[in-house]
């Protein structure tokens, strides 16, 4: 599984991934470390990919995001 995710140093980080039936998940964390623990124990064997300037086109081409 793969979590997207955009940080706002001010606004906390958004994060959205699909789940095992495809569903898409959508959540919120008000830090980088609360964001970074929740990865580490609830999705433990996932890949995390940052949202930039730089990549977003591609991910919205994809329809990850």
């Amino acid at each position: 599984m793969i979590i997207y995710y955009e940080y706002e140093r001010v606004l906390g980080v958004n994060s959205t991934h699909d789940d095992d039936s495809g569903v898409r998940q959508y959540n919120y964390f008000s830090s980088l470390s609360k964001f970074k623990q929740w990865v580490s124990y609830e999705m433990g064997n996932s890949d995390v990919v940052e949202i930039m300037d730089s990549n977003y086109r591609q991910l919205v081409q994809k329809g990850v995001i």
